[in-house]
């Protein structure tokens, strides 16, 4: 809930105490049901927005920029998005994982799974990894949630990430990195 302008924010009003009150007869009062809750900087990665996430007193958080804007919000939710990638369940994903372009590259979904991309490159991931999906693999990389055209050179092969759906990575183009031309 915000007072007179975006970026001041009260806090957060859950729909599920309002319902409860008025299934009581209350009267609406939404600043009695206004929770405070933790303002993050985007720039914060996505381990440490989970801590602050813990410790709040509700499972959300207001992001805000460098300049105090309101950026949105995020939850527990966002994050293990951010980290593993969407399951494709949840996605009811039609389109492939991976597609081999001309060059010899590889346009990725960034929920595809790490082992599987792997196979597909001809690479051998490190036994002993804190991630499951190629969006994982740019996060462990970075160690930060990423912005489009943010790459990083791994495991021989050069990573880009060339489409984000909010702040989630939903396409990476890979390229053996002993290829690239330079620019």
């Amino acid at each position: 809930m915000a007072e007179g302008h975006p970026d001041n924010m009260l806090g957060v009003v859950q729909a599920r105490e309002l319902l409860a009150a008025s299934l009581r007869d209350e009267p609406l009062d939404i600043r009695k049901h206004i929770r405070k809750a933790p303002i993050i900087p985007d720039t914060l990665d996505a381990l440490d927005a989970l801590e602050v996430l813990r410790q709040a007193e509700v499972p959300m958080a207001l992001v805000h920029d460098e300049y105090g804007h309101f950026d949105g919000v995020v939850t527990p939710a966002d994050i293990l998005d951010a980290i593993a990638g969407v399951f494709r369940s949840d996605e009811g994903e039609t389109e492939p994982e991976a597609v081999m372009r001309e060059d010899g590259s590889w346009l990725l979904a960034g929920w595809m799974p790490a082992d599987e991309m792997a196979e597909q490159l001809g690479i051998a991931l490190p036994e002993r990894r804190n991630y499951e999906t190629v969006a994982g693999l740019m996060i462990g990389e970075l160690q930060h949630l990423p912005n489009a055209g943010e790459a990083v050179e791994t495991l021989g092969w050069r990573f880009e990430v060339v489409d984000l759906d909010g702040r989630r990575i939903d396409k990476v183009l890979a390229s053996r990195a002993e290829n690239r031309e330079a620019a």
